[in-house]
């Protein structure tokens, strides 16, 4: 048996490798940001899920110094965002929130999506009563 001639394929892998490893570390670094713009995604909806029912609990106006404002504001900022808009009116039956949150990440807060936002509202619907229209 004739021994195989490697002397073409010498040098190969010290490129190769280096090539592989550059290519796994970007994706990996793609796949992480975009989890991390997609978790900051839902945990603005979540807050301003929770900041708009707090604008119209019956409980956020019982406080003397609650408001309804005040607890979407609360639970915003308790959460790690904040409000960006808030449609709430004291004794109103109906809210809607806009929260942000900061998006954590090495590429897509350059790229411009440093913060994320998301819209909720929520209806006042008493025992035995219909809900009113927002507006």
């Amino acid at each position: 048996m004739r021994p195989t001639d490697l002397s073409a394929a010498d040098g190969y892998a010290s490129v190769i490798v280096p090539m592989l490893f550059a290519l796994a570390s970007i994706a990996t670094v793609a796949v992480l940001d975009v989890t991390a713009y997609f978790a900051a995604a839902s945990r603005a909806q979540s807050l301003a899920d929770a900041a708009a029912l707090a604008a119209v609990a019956p409980e956020a106006s019982n406080g003397p110094l609650r408001t309804g404002v005040g607890e979407a504001h609360r639970i915003a900022a308790a959460g790690g965002g904040r409000i960006e808009d808030c449609a709430c009116r004291a004794a109103r039956e109906h809210s809607r929130v806009t929260t942000s949150v900061e998006v954590p990440g090495l590429v897509i807060p350059r790229l411009g999506a440093g913060r994320v936002t998301a819209e909720a509202a929520a209806v006042l619907t008493r025992p035995g009563g219909a809900p009113t229209a927002p507006g």
